[in-house]
């Protein structure tokens, strides 16, 4: 039942993939408590927060499945042991994977709205009513995100690895993505191929338009130091290098899978590697972009160094 023969050989793959789920559920459960945090202090919560808190639900219940799948594959559990439970996992899979993609298209386009600026047009109406939009659109994520996956789970009912399946072995969700890999990876395309546009262009935007913005103050202010003129270097850096992992993530998944995954004995774990690194650096991301974040991050370690200073005392 082992997919492509497991060995091994494999188990690096395994012990990373477990890493990265164990490294994400922990970053994404620290934004969850950063924004409960404040929500407590403030009493209000904020529209980048209710994006946020989304985006941190949906990616811990991402890395939940992945590793419950995992767990049953290799300790026999049996929990999806009848195809149809196995298939409903997979279609809770596939929806993880498209409300990830479209949360975080969402919340590239909410930074769109707020940093640029607009004389009049639809964007210019959006950005007076941000706060009653941002509702509405993730709303419309988890609309999209459930036609989405049931549209993409139709690449595995009708895959022709899996109706030659043998109904009498065992049954788990890591068997039918190992047996039909084709399908997993169109299927994760297809959820993610509309929010990567819509992510890749909203942040391509605010980059250029940031830089501008920032050259036009370098040019009318005298001091090399000033503050401001910094803090925007920072955000152009942070947007850049979102910018950048957005591309270069997309661009190598494409290219692993043609050129490498499809001649590779251990093609199948490469690419569960890969699905489970995207919310890892996502999460690094979010916290290096996010001042909060970044702020709440280093007074968690310095409470940790101070304890630990305390107890050698």
């Amino acid at each position: 039942m082992n997919p492509e023969g497991y060995s091994r050989n494999h188990l690096p793959y395994i012990i990373i993939i477990i890493l990265e789920l164990s490294t994400s559920t922990f970053m994404y459960l620290f934004v969850i408590f950063v924004v409960y945090r404040d929500f407590i202090k403030t009493k209000t919560l904020r529209s980048s927060d209710q994006i946020l808190l989304c985006l941190g639900m949906s990616n811990m219940c991402y890395g939940f499945l992945m590793f419950v799948s995992l767990l049953d594959y290799f300790c026999s559990l049996g929990i999806f042991s009848m195809i149809h439970t196995a298939y409903i996992c997979l279609y809770l899979l596939l929806f993880t994977i498209s409300s990830c993609s479209w949360l975080s298209a969402t919340l590239g386009f909410f930074y769109f709205i707020k940093i640029s600026d607009f004389e009049s047009g639809f964007f210019s109406r959006v950005k007076k009513n941000i706060t009653s939009v941002v509702p509405w659109l993730l709303l419309g994520d988890l609309l999209v995100s459930l036609f989405n996956s049931a549209l993409s789970s139709l690449f595995f009912i009708f895959s022709p690895a899996l109706s030659h399946n043998n109904t009498a072995s065992p049954v788990s969700v890591v068997s039918i993505l190992s047996q039909s890999r084709t399908a997993f990876i169109y299927s994760a395309m297809a959820n993610s191929v509309g929010p990567f546009l819509v992510l890749f262009s909203t942040t391509f935007y605010m980059v250029v338009y940031l830089m501008k913005h920032s050259y036009k103050m370098k040019k009318g202010v005298q001091t090399p130091n000033n503050e401001r003129l910094r803090s925007f270097d920072k955000v152009v850096w942070r947007m850049t290098h979102s910018l950048l992992f957005y591309g270069i993530y997309y661009l190598l998944m494409v290219i692993i899978y043609f050129t490498v995954i499809m001649q590779m004995e251990s093609g199948f774990w490469l690419s569960y590697l890969i699905f489970t690194l995207f919310p890892v650096v996502q999460a690094v991301l979010l916290v290096l972009a996010n001042h909060r974040l970044k702020a709440a991050w280093k007074d968690m370690f310095l409470c940790l160094h101070l304890r630990e200073m305390s107890k050698c005392m």
